[in-house]
């Protein structure tokens, strides 16, 4: 019956693809098996011992504030106009190199847009679809460096929107473990451990540089139709209005988080280490923020209040997936769903081919449902203090450095989803903002994608022997290198 919460989660999403709708069903469920079937009961429990708590302390008010300054400041550089200026590309060069410049540029583009996922789709595919047509290039290939790159940088990147999900998603995962470890040390440890992320973007870096075309980008590619070359509808900006606010913000939020460490050992380990750490986002999103309004045109500083409120409120649905994934998250630890999967997996898998079996998992099911965080919520509460248990005989540091594999795991699967799944949200909407066909966005971008699965699978088979995460993914990347030279050198 403990599982029962579970697999109502894992089904209701594959059959709604509804994140909010399958953990509030799983959540319902949970409240049920605890309460012996009275639904009265049930749902008393549900609010005052998980729902109305899992909206308290800092780790989780600090981000959900910081998530909603996120949006705002996201949607206040979009507005401004000033990647349009930045995405300016010379005349020079022939016309390989020159779409090969556009590219090169989307992709940084997407780099420097680190702080959120959907606003890097939707803000990238406006600005750069007439550059792309003016050079006849193929939309599906605008669609597929744009996907490509805004999830997985916000997933690596700790100042984003997906900081909020991801650090206190851990921090309910680690509670009760025994371990002396924050939420912000896991979190950075995950980043080697996130093989998918790092091969997609290597994969997006030397497709745009090399023109690499493989399966049915190779058609688009030839067969590009001839369209209209649009007018930019954009407001042209200043570059300054999206520089310098980018900087304040990477500015800001460490020079908080150092601020507010806690002791008289002041260093940057101690201050990552320490309580304050929500409380510091929130100044650092806040002058973020600030300097994102200052940078606005002076001219249209009547419409920052509109920008910031439809920034911030597009985030709402996302924030109450989080919620909900609090929620089921505590009810899981009150059934001891992981302590019962650590108990039936003893003896089955050995705890290093663990990160493989939850990337493979996680992949699957953000495919089907095409919610990242979705699949984030659903996870993440499982396997976390799973993982826990299953490397409770290692000593604290090997301990701590699995954790942050599995993580790691949940993390790249997730981000799976958002870049070929037919029903994501970033899929659809990099589609949309490139101008092609969804079906053709996911048919093109899916080959890609899954041979970055597999190379993140063989970095994940390197850290079951022992090879450090780092290393084995340099290795994958190494080896995406050498499926190139090999399949791809040949002109497309």
């Amino acid at each position: 019956m403990i599982f029962t919460p579970a697999a109502v989660a894992l089904v209701a999403i594959v059959l709604t693809r509804k994140a909010a709708l399958a953990l509030l069903l799983a959540c319902l469920t949970a409240c049920l098996v605890l309460a012996k079937g009275n639904p009265l009961i049930g749902l008393r429990e549900l609010f005052v011992e998980h729902a109305f708590p899992a909206l308290s302390g800092s780790w989780h008010i600090g981000p959900v504030i910081f998530t909603l300054l996120l949006g705002a400041f996201a949607q206040l550089l979009e507005r401004s106009g000033g990647f349009s200026s930045l995405m300016q590309v010379g005349e020079g060069g022939d016309i390989r190199g020159r779409q090969s410049k556009t590219l090169l540029g989307v992709f940084g583009m997407g780099l420097l847009c680190f702080f959120d996922g959907l606003a890097n789709a939707m803000l990238l595919g406006r600005v750069a679809r007439p550059l792309v047509d003016r050079l006849g290039m193929a939309r599906q290939v605008l669609a597929y460096v744009i996907d490509s790159t805004s999830s997985a940088v916000a997933c690596v990147a700790f100042i984003s929107t997906w900081i909020a999900t991801q650090l206190s998603l851990i921090g309910d995962g680690l509670e009760g473990s025994g371990l002396e470890v924050t939420p912000v040390d896991v979190y950075f440890r995950s980043i080697p451990a996130n093989p998918y992320c790092w091969i997609a973007l290597a994969m997006v870096a030397i497709v745009v540089a090399r023109h690499w075309w493989i399966g049915p980008m190779k058609y688009y590619v030839k067969n590009v139709e001839p369209v209209e070359c649009e007018d930019e509808q954009n407001h042209q900006g200043s570059w300054i209005s999206v520089v310098v606010p980018v900087l304040t913000l990477l500015m800001s939020v460490p020079a908080a988080i150092y601020l507010f460490q806690e002791g008289d050992d002041w260093s940057w380990a101690n201050a990552f280490a320490g309580s304050y750490v929500p409380h510091a986002m929130v100044l650092g999103g806040v002058v973020a923020l600030v300097a994102a309004s200052l940078c606005f045109p002076r001219k249209r500083w009547g419409e920052l209040g509109k920008h910031m409120h439809e920034g911030a409120s597009s985030l709402l649905p996302a924030l109450l997936i989080l919620w909900l994934a609090w929620t089921l998250g505590s009810q899981f630890q009150a059934l001891g769903v992981a302590e019962s999967m650590v108990t039936a997996l003893d003896g089955n898998i050995g705890f290093p081919w663990f990160p493989l079996l939850v990337f493979i998992t996680a992949a699957g099911v953000s495919f089907l449902t095409g919610s990242s965080w979705g699949t984030m919520g659903i996870f993440m509460p499982i396997v976390v203090p799973m993982m826990v248990g299953l490397v409770s005989g290692v000593d604290a540091t090997e301990q701590i450095e699995w954790i942050s594999y599995v993580v790691g795991a949940v993390f790249g699967g997730a981000v799976f989803g958002d870049h070929c799944s037919p029903f994501s949200d970033t899929t659809v909407v990099s589609s949309l903002s490139a101008g092609c066909s969804t079906t053709s966005h996911v048919s093109t971008q899916l080959p890609y994608a899954l041979l970055s699965a597999v190379l993140a699978s063989v970095a994940y088979v390197l850290m079951a022997f022992g090879v450090v995460a780092w290393l084995s993914v340099l290795l994958a990347i190494g080896l995406l290198g050498g499926v190139y030279l090999i399949f791809g050198s040949r002109k497309s």
